[in-house]
């Protein structure tokens, strides 16, 4: 049973592929996946991981070449410096991994129409599929005669990841209504880390709702005690129902189990699959389950009549989709994430935008700063998970009031903490010019003058930050130094999607190009071959 998220992703126009990923306990499940495996013998697979850091350590299994156990013929790891097979297919561009599959050692000769291999570390860190850059997913396919496709993704937006909602194993539960994963429960027992209903214990097992944007799925095991003392119909009749609620509609049944005593088993009324002394792992996806787009909520409801009928579950997951950002050819729009332009403020701690104390003053409706008024005024901090940009309005009326060094110097900081650090990045260091006119700022250049202008920071260290906090710092001698802020803000700055992202449901493709020196080489072995003879090797320019 898969233990995390799953994403498949397509590849190639015509032909395609289906690209699978797994999270297994800290290893990564990768397989390519012919739709028409009559149209495609894969010989490799390029693509890119998004830390650098673990290509060292990562392990393949099987190992290269032994064919015993799969098709895997070559691998290597390396950052940004592959693009070539064994058989002299080059593609365009540099990846990180190259995994070339065939029939035959160290060589992609051979029909293969499914590729798989699993990732695993050389340490203890797990693996995940955010490990892996779904958007540089490249197959070579059809190119031992010399021709051949490179199938790539493309840029519409796939479905979504399956992700695991919750696991429960009962293990160290006095009842089942200590796990916070069950709401309701009208008499069932939990005991040796199992849930058990009986003829004593029966009823309604309710377990959490789980949202999900998509697809939903369970799993899990179950036993009978003993499945001969159980009653298949009549006043006796024992039953044990899985049933499911979406989006708050009504329960649907997804299995019934009763017993069939000519097989010894209990066998499901829809699905057919059965349970019997020993444990069997159920699972159910596909169908009305698919129909999930917001919430899904997962029962069992028993019905026994006996005391020493019993029986056991063990082992539940619940799965979800996770939809993924929407991908568009368009720009994404900006996002505002963070104003505050002080009006209807006396002072600036009352602006749900301040963190903290802070000495600095509003008047009449602008953040003010001076020699009675400096030093820090700090934001909230907020998410942002893109690129940002800070602006604001400042001005400076009387800037030639303004000490430029000495003991009596004045200036304004912006600075920025990223992604939760301790850290306070300056963005700009304002103090006033030669000519007493404006105060620039020491790493921009921009300028607050006599009027009001704007200000406006992104890029560098604001580029794909998760989050971010803003902070003015001000350092002023005198009363009559003024600096007055407005309409500050933070903007998650839109992105064009086929800049980055994940792959799509369709993909993209183009001919393959062939290394011509290793072309060259392969030709003359053949021409060797079919004289019986030996041909001398082409000398090449160097």
């Amino acid at each position: 049973m898969t233990t995390g998220a799953v994403r498949e992703v397509t590849i190639g126009e015509n032909p395609q592929m289906t690209v699978r990923i797994e999270e297994d306990d800290g290893n990564l499940f990768i397989q390519f996946l012919a739709s028409e495996p009559e149209k495609i013998d894969i010989d490799g697979a390029f693509f890119n991981l998004t830390d650098d850091a673990v290509i060292p350590n990562l392990m393949i299994s099987p190992s290269v070449d032994q064919l015993t156990a799969g098709n895997v013929t070559g691998f290597s790891a390396e950052a940004g410096a592959l693009n070539s097979l064994p058989n002299g297919a080059v593609v365009e561009g540099d990846y990180d991994v190259s995994v070339s599959f065939g029939t035959s050692p160290s060589s992609t000769e051979g029909d293969v129409d499914d590729g798989k291999f699993t990732f695993w570390l050389d340490g203890e860190a797990p693996l995940s599929v955010d490990d892996i850059d779904l958007s540089s997913l490249t197959a070579v396919v059809n190119s031992d005669d010399g021709r051949g496709l490179v199938l790539k993704t493309g840029d519409a937006p796939q479905e979504g990841t399956t992700v695991t909602a919750f696991t429960e194993d009962f293990s160290c539960l006095w009842s089942p209504d200590h796990s916070e994963n069950i709401v309701r429960d009208d008499g069932w027992d939990s005991y040796w880390g199992k849930l058990v209903t009986s003829g004593c214990n029966d009823g309604v097992l309710q377990f959490d709702a789980v949202e999900t944007d998509g697809p939903v799925g369970i799993t899990f095991e179950a036993r009978a005690n003993d499945p001969s003392r159980f009653e298949a119909g009549g006043w006796h009749g024992d039953s044990l129902t899985l049933e499911v609620r979406l989006d708050d509609g009504s329960w649907q049944t997804l299995d019934t189990f009763t017993v069939d005593h000519d097989r010894g088993l209990f066998v499901g009324s829809e699905t057919g699959q059965t349970f019997g002394a020993h444990p069997s792992q159920l699972e159910y996806s596909g169908g009305v389950l698919d129909d999930a787009s917001g919430q899904a909520e997962f029962r069992f409801v028993s019905d026994i009549s006996s005391w020493d009928e019993r029986i056991y579950i063990d082992d539940v997951s619940v799965t979800a989709t996770e939809a993924l950002a929407e991908v568009s050819s368009a720009p994404a729009e900006d996002t505002v994430v963070q104003s505050e332009d002080f009006g209807h403020l006396w002072w600036a701690e009352q602006s749900d935008a301040v963190e903290g104390h802070s000495d600095w003053d509003v008047q009449w409706g602008k953040l003010n700063t001076d020699g009675n008024d400096d030093g820090e005024l700090r934001f909230d901090e907020v998410q942002t998970d893109g690129n940002v940009r800070f602006a604001f309005d400042a001005k400076a009326p009387a800037a030639h009031r303004f000490e430029q060094d000495g003991h009596a110097a004045d200036s304004l900081r912006v600075e920025v903490q990223v992604d939760g650090s301790d850290d306070w990045q300056t963005l700009d260091t304002f103090v006033v010019n030669d000519g007493g006119t404006a105060l620039v700022g020491s790493e921009t250049g921009q300028e607050i003058g006599r009027d009001f202008s704007n200000i406006a920071y992104e890029g560098g260290v604001l580029e794909g930050a998760s989050t971010v906090q803003f902070r003015f710092v001000s350092d002023i001698s005198a009363h009559d130094e003024d600096i007055w802020i407005d309409n500050v803000e933070v903007t998650v700055l839109g992105e064009d999607a086929g800049s980055d992202g994940d792959a799509g449901d369709g993909g993209s493709q183009y001919e393959i190009l062939f290394d011509p020196i290793r072309q060259a080489l392969e030709e003359t072995e053949d021409d060797a071959d079919d004289t019986g003879g030996e041909i001398e090797e082409p000398l090449l320019a160097g």
